[in-house]
């Protein structure tokens, strides 16, 4: 266009008259408060298919640590020191097309650590110890004893952060679930089509989810149902979609756990190079991993961790 203008075709360049698109800001990463973790505490413990997933220790575990999911799922009993209240992060377990489940090695230096437990931590593990298990078994194990799949472990979480909100969602959802079936449709048949993740349609059938009519319209449609035309089925929706106080949970994800790890060190006065060699993440800013020192055993961490849920009973 410039060139175009120095030739006399144009006498303006309308690219500069063009504003900059802007970005939309992302939305910043939440941490949990305690009145949360102890909900969420709540919530994990009296829910029968969380505590068959391992959940309430796993989760416990993650904020303890501010350690990934897969490298929670990747800790051995041999790396864990109850005496010194200590853990050992080396690996991580992920799934790697072709090969299967696959403990590796990090990506980086900084992903290998030792890490401080605090107290309410080491009382977890040392019930756990207590038993019954074998050095080389994975602290968090599947039902065999074997490696858990992170993906496998993110779904229960899912499952289990969307509880059963309301005898209304229930209804809905076997509501919807009947329709479906009437239309022979599978749930892979309905979720392909509308181009939805795997777990959602099962999470609405069983009352997990709520909807909304825009929603449940488009569900619908698929099976050949008009939802302005069915005054039952709309009504239904209406009373589903009334709030419940488990909707306050459904925002948090398996990183929510690192997160709320990282705020509660910073307000307890760790540095940024301190919670980042506590975390594994391999820079906080050139100039730090220029001139500041790497893994250095941090035992405040675990102190501050002990401080900032001192009035939550975790364990």
């Amino acid at each position: 266009m410039q060139l175009a203008v120095r030739y006399g075709a144009l006498t303006v360049n309308p690219v500069r008259e063009v504003e900059a698109i802007e970005a939309r800001p992302k939305d910043p990463p939440r941490a949990l408060t305690n009145e949360e973790i102890a909900g969420l505490r709540q919530l994990l413990t009296t829910d029968k298919t969380a505590v068959r997933a391992d959940l309430p220790d796993l989760v416990l575990f993650m904020l303890g640590t501010g350690v990934r999911i897969g490298e929670s799922l990747a800790v051995l009993w041999s790396q864990v020191n109850l005496e010194s209240g200590a853990v050992e992060i080396t690996h991580t377990m992920v799934r790697v097309p072709g090969q299967g489940l696959i403990r590796k090695a990090p990506k980086s230096k900084a992903g290998v650590r030792a890490l401080p437990l605090p107290d309410w931590a080491v009382t977890m593990l040392r019930r756990r110890h207590a038993a019954g298990v074998l050095p080389d078994e994975p602290i968090f194990a599947d039902s065999l004893g074997g490696f858990r799949d992170p993906s496998n472990v993110r779904r229960a979480l899912r499952r289990a952060l969307s509880p059963v909100a309301s005898t209304a969602r229930r209804d809905l959802g076997n509501t919807l679930r009947s329709a479906r079936l009437q239309a022979g449709l599978t749930r892979k048949q309905v979720v392909t089509k509308l181009g939805w993740p795997k777990t959602r349609l099962e999470l609405i059938e069983n009352g997990r989810i709520k909807l909304d009519r825009e929603l449940v319209a488009i569900l619908v449609k698929t099976y050949r149902i008009n939802l302005d035309a069915s005054p039952t089925l709309s009504a239904q929706v209406d009373q589903a979609a009334q709030p419940s106080p488990s909707d306050a949970l459904t925002w948090i994800r398996s990183h929510t756990f690192r997160k709320t790890t990282a705020t509660a060190l910073d307000r307890r006065g760790q540095s940024a190079r301190q919670i980042a060699d506590h975390l594994g993440q391999a820079q906080v800013s050139i100039t730090q991993d220029v001139y500041m020192g790497r893994r250095i055993h941090n035992p405040s961490a675990a102190t501050a961790l002990d401080q900032e849920f001192a009035d939550l009973e975790l364990w």
